[in-house]
């Protein structure tokens, strides 16, 4: 049985040098270290609260700090949850009660299809056919729901506003229920506009799932969001009952303070070391002379694709790596309906410091050297 993503980056959590996950592992900045340090009294600043007035100032504070002006957070229509995966899990409880079949991009992460796929016949559609407005994949399998990964994972490509509009137009005509996933909003401001607003002027049936879990290097402490058209709120928050009562109010506090110090610089912060490390690992890999870079999608999210003649390569290339202490992923399971696609590339994690970046290239360095051909995507 091949191993999932997830299972591989368990592997990898204490590995000396990890870039298999996409989670944040760099040095909190001087800001995030005085929030963190305040744990203390946020628990009991959070403690004394109302929960409920908490909770949406929380939820406010981290989707303004995205251009999200318009999600419907006082109209009870966002939810909290612990993360991003259980947010999945409960749409695909949902969209088993109300659909057969849902069409999703590919590639994508595989535990979205994993977790979709228990429930629902899946219909692969490519990046290139949701920028075009295209659904008609979509059509031909008579797939009632649309799930899109923007930004995507590991690709880095997303729908930008024009795009957005269009394909939100197009699956309200059709009846279609749009599923959005932008837990890496965060890294890249072309997908800052506000969503919201064009899900609710289009009047498309709508989820999206947001998060905060790859942005802050705060011990896995994150909270995830479940924003939802008002047609499918009873239905969401019935089957978010079976699976937790409430978040924690600390973790609300936390991301309350962080949104505010990330609206303040604090994602500037974090695009420049996420910038930087890309560009490093272009200037490494180009200086090889066996490298040929590719502009994929001007790619701004924590993670980057370096692609091999062959999947044999991609293979012996991991193993070299994670024989000298790097854990990096394959990218065949992304592409989930077909891993053949994937099997030439792998990915590495970003979201490091440049010192740990830096040992990982050189360590790449020697590991591929007697490669004959390496390509990097994800610029």
């Amino acid at each position: 049985m091949r191993q999932n993503l997830t299972e591989l980056e368990q592997r990898a959590i204490d590995a000396p040098i990890n870039l298999a996950d996409g989670h944040p592992r760099q040095d909190p900045t001087p800001e995030q270290q005085s929030i963190t340090e305040r744990l203390p009294a946020l628990l009991a600043e959070a403690q004394e609260e109302d929960f409920e007035t908490l909770e949406r100032r929380a939820q406010r504070r981290f989707l303004d700090s995205l251009g999200q002006d318009a999600a419907p957070v006082d109209r009870g229509r966002v939810f909290s949850v612990y993360s991003s995966s259980v947010a999945t899990m409960v749409v695909g409880r949902v969209l088993r009660e109300r659909h057969t079949k849902v069409a999703l991009v590919h590639p994508t992460f595989d535990n979205i299809p994993d977790l979709l796929r228990v429930d629902h016949h899946l219909v692969p559609i490519s990046e290139e056919e949701l920028e075009a407005g295209d659904l008609g994949a979509v059509d031909r399998a008579h797939a009632t729901a649309l799930w899109v990964t923007t930004p995507n994972n590991p690709t880095g490509w997303l729908l930008e506003r024009d795009g957005f509009v269009r394909l939100a137009g197009e699956a309200a005509r059709r009846g279609i229920t749009l599923c959005l996933d932008t837990s890496f909003r965060g890294f890249d401001v072309r997908a800052q506009y506000d969503t919201y607003d064009v899900l609710e002027r289009t009047g498309v049936e709508y989820v999206v799932v947001e998060d905060t879990g790859k942005l802050w290097p705060v011990a896995e402490l994150k909270l995830g969001l479940l924003a939802v058209s008002e047609s499918l709120s009873t239905a969401v928050e019935h089957a978010l009952s079976d699976v937790l009562l409430t978040v924690s109010p600390l973790v609300l506090a936390l991301v309350e303070e962080l949104a505010c110090d990330a609206a303040a610089g604090g994602y500037a912060a974090l695009h420049r070391l996420v910038a930087d490390n890309r560009a490093d690992t272009f200037a490494v890999v180009g200086a090889m002379e066996v490298a040929e870079v590719v502009d994929d999608h001007d790619a701004r999210v924590s993670v980057s694709r370096i692609r091999f003649d062959s999947g044999a390569e991609a293979d012996r290339a991991r193993s070299a790596l994670r024989a000298r202490g790097v854990h990096v992923l394959p990218c065949n399971q992304f592409h989930w309906s077909d891993p053949a696609q994937g099997a030439p590339m792998i990915r590495i994690a970003l979201a490091r410091n440049r010192e740990t970046i830096a040992e990982a290239l050189a360590r790449f360095e020697s590991a591929v050297a007697d490669l004959s051909r390496v390509h990097v995507l994800g610029r």
